[in-house]
């Protein structure tokens, strides 16, 4: 019976230490509408954040961001977990907003 209760602990316990997936996401509130699908890539951060790549949103043009989503796998908490943080990959998403409509003018004017 102890041995029964041992392993359940064991095996409850490892699947919660064990289960590294997790997601964020900031979705801008209305008005504001998304103009592209999700664009997405693959980010490394070195030595605790110290030396990182910032992600450029270049389909965006110049416009902002209507949602950005963050996310990791097993994968990538394992690599992080073994390395002491020293190398910490992560998934960003992103989709651009609509451009914000010039006050007074047409659309698709050009005014």
């Amino acid at each position: 019976m102890r041995h029964a209760l041992a392993r359940r602990l064991a095996l409850l316990l490892s699947t919660v230490l064990l289960t590294g997936c997790w997601y964020h996401r900031i979705e801008v509130s209305s008005p504001v509408t998304a103009a592209t699908d999700y664009e997405s890539a693959t980010y490394w951060s070195f030595a605790w954040g110290v030396w990182q790549r910032e992600p450029p949103p270049l389909n965006c043009k110049g416009q902002g961001l209507k949602e950005v989503k963050v996310s990791s796998n097993l994968g990538f908490a394992l690599l992080t977990v073994a390395t002491l943080g020293l190398v910490a990959p992560e998934r960003i998403a992103w989709k651009c907003a609509k451009p914000t409509p010039v006050e007074g003018g047409i659309p698709g004017s050009g005014a």
